[in-house]
């Protein structure tokens, strides 16, 4: 059981690390056009020093590596990945609208990270690829909607363009499902309910103000990954106690998400 329980908690802190990382980093890099539009924010609120926020960040980078290596090499080069993906991200993302993509990357590389830490196989089964471009099409729809809450030159368009991701995003985790895990046809379907129910949700009732619609996309971020958990669970694809956590670890993740957010304002 360790054989398996502890590279996959080292691999889980490495993620959450690499989560840490990139918002101190991005927060300190935005704390000029903090200063000027949101002043509520911890660092232009003087809450902060920029210095503590650019150390913290590089602390959970430099954590986030280490409990990758400490895993496999080639999970290293994976987090290695992120962390440049991040970085590209945080210099372009208030002047470039294609900086939606290293933010999709950011999030599509973690099923990749699970992934090379037990295989031995070479190459990226179809399933992987399928999981991992699902999740890139909702971060970068989720990126372009928050553009526009966050960069006053936005254009109008991109919220408009980003809902059509959502329907790409949702058929590639359903094909990964039905597809490459040969889970009954059935099964697959029901599985896409709940992120198709929270995505209508999100470009009717929940579409203004921005930051309500960004904020929600964010919560059903778990919702795209049960999307392929869920079949697996009702299926018994995997063992007793995965099987359990696949099915009730996304839902948990999306509860948990609404119920900081009444805490902690999610943009």
């Amino acid at each position: 059981m360790d054989a398996i329980v502890v590279p996959m908690g080292l691999l889980i802190m490495s993620g959450v690390f690499l989560y840490f990382a990139g918002n101190f980093l991005n927060d300190w890099a935005d704390r000029g056009w903090d200063q000027i539009h949101r002043r509520e924010r911890a660092l232009p609120s003087g809450h902060f020093t920029a210095r503590t926020y650019f150390l913290t960040a590089c602390t959970f980078g430099l954590l986030s590596l280490c409990t990758a290596a400490a895993v496999r090499p080639q999970c290293l080069v994976v987090a290695l990945m992120i962390v440049v993906a991040i970085g590209i991200y945080t210099w372009s993302h208030k002047w470039a609208a294609w900086s939606v993509i290293p933010m999709g990357l950011c999030r599509a590389f973690l099923p990749v990270l699970g992934f090379v830490g037990f295989s031995v196989r070479q190459g990226l089964p179809l399933v992987l690829i399928a999981c991992a471009f699902g999740l890139f099409l909702h971060i970068v729809a989720l990126s372009l909607s928050a553009r526009s809450e966050s960069t006053t030159s936005a254009p109008k368009g991109f919220l408009r363009f980003s809902r059509w991701l959502f329907v790409p995003a949702a058929f590639s985790m359903f094909f990964a499902s039905w597809v490459d895990l040969a889970c009954p046809l059935d099964v697959s379907i029901f599985g896409v309910f709940p992120y198709a129910l929270w995505i209508a949700l999100c470009v009717t009732i929940f579409r203004k103000p921005v930051h309500r619609h960004v904020s929600n996309l964010l919560a059903g971020i778990p919702l795209v990954d049960w999307i392929v958990l869920m079949p697996l669970a009702l299926t018994a694809a995997a063992p007793g106690s995965l099987a359990i956590a696949c099915l009730i670890g996304p839902p948990c993740a999306f509860l948990a998400a609404k119920a900081l957010q009444r805490f902690a304002p999610a943009t």
